[in-house]
């Protein structure tokens, strides 16, 4: 079997991929051929008979975020030699073995596989952080939807994965016409993808971030932007900082209570 490993390395980000690499390698899907395709805009990286690197320009936040659509559609055609795609967050670090039967997902999931923090923390239903904005692509009503999916690690089997990947590209170009950023950038037009689709749900023992205590013994956890960037970093990319700060402490709040 044969997987597409997809990652985007802007900027800073880089300094993320030597350990994504190797821990990939180690842990994920070992019976398995895969395939590393990098979108970057360093001048380091060299492409080898497992890794293609794609040089793509830094246009900031949140554009690099919502370009990720638009980099996976350019490579669709290649991603078709391949039977599944996935993709990782440039901080993932894995951290133990993953195996076939955990993480691909079959017919039941409409052959797709997303990541829900909502396995570990409690929220009601009107507070899962949907984009509300009517005039968004990416609005979902208040009636709608019992879970938030993150995004930074989601796949598929590639002819859906690529349907997808194609139908975010438009709805995101269509609000960007309309000079419209959905409220969680790519994450919120995902979420309003998978409304009464049914893909196989990660709990966040496969992917949480590195800050937080449980749960313990994870398979994969999201490594501390700050600890590698740096918050001044952070805070200048995301130019929001003051909201970005509060959600830090509110996240905190919530694992707390």
């Amino acid at each position: 079997m044969k997987i597409a490993i997809l990652y985007i390395a802007i900027g800073r980000y880089d300094r993320f991929w030597k350990l994504f690499h190797s821990s990939c390698e180690s842990y994920f899907l070992n019976d398995c051929t895969k395939h590393y395709f990098v979108f970057t805009d360093s001048k380091l990286l060299e492409n080898n008979k497992k890794t293609t690197f794609f040089h793509v320009p830094n246009e900031g936040w949140p554009q690099n975020t919502l370009n990720r659509f638009q980099f996976f559609h350019s490579i669709a055609d290649q991603l078709k030699e391949y039977d599944y795609c996935f993709f990782f967050n440039a901080n993932t670090l894995f951290l133990k073995k993953i195996h076939k039967e955990e993480i691909l997902p079959d017919r039941d999931n409409d052959y797709l596989v997303h990541l829900s923090f909502h396995t570990f923390l409690t929220y009601q239903k009107e507070d899962l952080p949907y984009d509300r904005n009517p005039a968004s692509t990416a609005c979902i009503d208040r009636a709608e939807g019992e879970r938030y999916y993150q995004g930074g690690l989601y796949g598929g089997r590639t002819p859906e994965f690529n349907v997808m990947n194609e139908t975010l590209l438009e709805k995101v170009q269509l609000d960007w016409a309309n000079g419209i950023t959905a409220r969680n950038n790519d994450e919120s037009h995902l979420n309003k993808y998978l409304i009464n689709r049914h893909p196989l749900c990660l709990s966040t023992i496969y992917g949480r971030p590195e800050e937080w205590e449980e749960p313990d013994q994870p398979f994969i956890i999201f490594r501390r932007k700050e600890a590698t960037l740096g918050f001044y970093q952070i805070f200048r990319q995301k130019k929001k900082p003051m909201m970005y700060l509060f959600r830090q402490i509110n996240a905190k709040i919530k694992r707390k209570y």
